[in-house]
């Protein structure tokens, strides 16, 4: 319900609290008139009461009301003041009174509010600029800075106590620009930074011992988006969405960051800091293809908690995931791809004390990494659920696989080292041979150093016996050949089209 909830109000945020200038004739009323046409086109029931006094409009009580049939409530939100002024050089200046309480409320159709609250808006140095034509709009918009907290909160009619909770966000030097051009579709293109963003979140549950406390900061923050989306859409039914034309591509990234976590749970409490030099999520989706992009650097860990005599602790120097995948039917080959990258990890001394206290395996940074890419051809609209259901009822396959290349394997840890690269295509034809998979063709090669080296550490340390460390001996000679170095071993692993399979030229199946 929140991820679609978010989804939904994305349009809100953006039509409400964005902004830049072209010098071009623009009344408060076109402003009000898109805003209620774009809400309304997302969604949204929109009421409000207007008054236009000299050169500004006045709108009081702004609600807007979004219905969630999957989860059989509605959820409105209520704004109780802003203003739009003309400005003599055809532009015109958004205004919101601080504090600003935002107003929301979750209920079943026809029934009382099951919660509600508020959220406070307060803000200094805020300029809100809007420039352009009806369908052709700039929103220039700046803060000095600006806080969100959460205000009073009533459940099923009761006042929640103010000392069982807190939320607040707060943003310095906010400033960015929306562009929205109005055709077919709605063009969006937007950029925006935050010179720091801090937050403080606690809650308290009076039934048990359960409590929490989060805080954290992050600096240059930045958010760019460029996207199309539908005058009339569904925002619950992204399948729709997508064929209708919507599509995203976003980013936000922060320069370096912190946290504190701390509380209590199932009777146990725990405490927990980080620290990261930087990261950020990418993310692209249109009505044939979904990609994510997340990375981090310089990320720092340590957790205490009860169930542990000693705090835990590690560091990371590099993240990196990577998913583009297509999600559209066709009789066509379609491009994907997957990246995993754990670089540089490194655990305290105290907890390689737990199972090597004798320092006997080196420590040294482990990383482990893969990047693949390949094509596949891809038999059903995944965005659908009802077409992704139906097959799944028949035990029918939602595509085939048809190439795959690994780009680079590695995996680095106590002294030994793994790499790898290598191209296969599939023959979808045959699903004989491989027990139902598409029979592979092509090659693999493989390199692998310091292995009986970490066998001989592991065999003193009492982890691995020596007949157990006999047959992996024996099979490591089966399957490699020597390396160029004094423990280094590699190994070509080809599969033909008659089904072998072969190691080094040597056929082992």
């Amino acid at each position: 319900m929140v991820v679609r909830y978010l989804r939904g109000s994305a349009p809100a945020i953006v039509c409400l609290f964005s902004a830049q200038a072209a010098y071009a004739e623009l009344t408060a009323q076109d402003v009000w008139s898109d805003w209620r046409d774009y809400l309304g086109s997302s969604g949204y029931e929109v009421s409000a009461s207007e008054q236009m006094l000299g050169d500004t409009l006045t709108i009081s009580d702004m609600t807007l009301s979004l219905a969630v049939p999957e989860e059989d409530m509605i959820i409105s939100i209520v704004i109780p003041s802003m203003g739009l002024r003309e400005n003599s050089d055809g532009t015109v200046s958004g205004q919101l009174p601080s504090p600003l309480p935002i107003r929301f409320a979750v209920a079943e159709p026809g029934d009382e509010a099951e919660v509600q609250g508020e959220l406070v808006l307060t803000h200094t140095g805020t300029v809100m600029m809007i420039s352009g034509s009806p369908d052709n709009m700039t929103y220039k918009h700046s803060s000095d800075q600006m806080e969100m907290a959460i205000g009073n909160v009533v459940v099923e009619g009761d006042l929640i106590p103010e000392s069982l909770y807190r939320g607040r966000i707060t943003m310095t030097d906010w400033a960015g620009t929306t562009t929205m051009v109005n055709g077919d579709l709605r063009d969006f293109d937007q950029n925006y930074s935050v010179g720091s963003m801090t937050y403080d979140i606690a809650f308290d549950d009076p039934g048990s011992e359960d409590r929490g406390e989060f805080q954290g900061t992050l600096q240059q923050v930045a958010v760019s988006g460029t996207g199309r989306i539908p005058n009339d859409m569904d925002p619950s039914d992204m399948s729709s969405m997508l064929k209708s034309g919507f599509a995203v591509d976003g980013k936000i990234s922060f320069e370096s960051g912190n946290s504190t976590v701390q509380g209590t749970g199932d009777g146990e409490s725990f405490s927990a800091t980080s620290s990261s030099q930087g990261g950020s999520l990418a993310v692209s989706m249109d009505a044939s293809n979904l990609s994510y992009d997340v990375g981090g650097k310089g990320l720092a860990v340590s957790v205490t908690t009860d169930a542990l005599p000693f705090p835990v602790s590690f560091e990371l120097a590099e993240t990196l995931f990577k998913l583009a995948v297509p999600v559209a039917k066709s009789d066509e080959e379609q491009n994907f791809a997957f990246g995993l990258t754990l670089g540089d990890f490194v655990m305290s001394d105290m907890i390689w004390s737990l199972f090597d206290p004798g320092g006997t395996l080196p420590r040294d940074p482990a990383t482990i990494a893969i990047d693949v890419n390949g094509k596949a051809k891809v038999f059903v609209d995944l965005m659908d659920p009802e077409s992704a259901g139906a097959l799944a009822g028949y035990g029918a396959r939602p595509g085939e696989l048809n190439a795959l290349s690994l780009n680079n394997l590695l995996v680095s840890a106590v002294g030994a080292r793994l790499s790898g690269a290598g191209d296969f295509t599939f023959d979808n034809t045959d699903l004989e041979t491989f027990d139902g998979f598409p029979r592979p063709i092509g090659a693999i090669e493989l390199q692998l150093d310091g292995a009986n080296t970490l066998i001989d550490s592991l065999i003193t340390m009492g982890i691995v016996r020596n007949e157990d460390a006999m047959g992996a001996r024996m099979m490591m000679g089966m399957l490699a050949v020597p390396g160029d170095g004094p423990d280094s071993l590699k190994s070509r692993v080809e599969m033909n089209e008659q089904g072998h399979i072969l190691a080094n030229g040597q056929r082992i199946q």
